[in-house]
């Protein structure tokens, strides 16, 4: 399972400083940077043009994960995009057209039906195991049966989306994950930095 550490802060300087960091590492070949708008969740990081240059880390790939309401969405996206950022990953439930973005993420309390209608043309699929937002919170056993669900349906339609948790995740739940059909753990930059 390929391990994302993963950036939520609202200090521009942190996330210098993390990249940095990971980079140095030299053990991971992709970072998640949280984008939270405020009004999505009750909370606000740093906005995307406050990243610094992504594109200086070579060798690295970059998610943004969009935790922002739909009147937001398309700015938060393009400078996403115009930044480098090799997946954009939009919050399902916020958004009137999931079939623009090749990454959709599903809130912890949100069905896997939700996503159902555009899983074919899907890169990559987040399964929130937290509410959106906010670090430091317990993973939610909860999404094991989702994971195991979108598993299947990849499975049967020969489907070739990744899967990817998000939230929470601790060394300990890494193998269960893995055994219901995750393919990649976004876990915070600091907890796993200090793996």
């Amino acid at each position: 399972m390929e391990i994302i550490p993963a950036i939520l802060t609202s200090k521009p300087g942190e996330v210098r400083g993390w990249l940095r960091r990971v980079a140095a590492a030299g053990k991971f070949r992709r970072v998640q940077i949280d984008f939270v708008d405020g009004e999505y969740a009750d909370n606000r990081s740093i906005k995307v043009e406050e990243c610094g240059s992504i594109r200086n880390y070579s060798g690295i790939k970059f998610d943004a994960h969009l935790m922002v309401v739909e009147k937001n969405v398309r700015e938060y996206a393009q400078a996403a995009k115009e930044a480098g950022f090799d997946r954009i990953i939009a919050q399902v439930e916020s958004i009137s057209r999931p079939e623009e973005f090749s990454g959709l993420a599903l809130d912890l309390h949100s069905p896997v039906a939700a996503i159902e209608p555009y899983l074919e043309r899907l890169e990559v699929v987040v399964v929130m195991a937290v509410e959106p937002g906010r670090g430091g919170q317990k993973f939610s056993e909860e999404v094991t049966e989702k994971i195991k669900r979108l598993n299947k349906l990849r499975e049967q339609f020969k489907l070739k989306f990744k899967i990817c948790v998000d939230g929470g995740v601790e060394k300990e739940h890494l193998s269960q994950l893995a055994a219901a059909g995750a393919d990649e753990a976004a876990v915070g930059v600091k907890r796993v930095l200090d793996w």
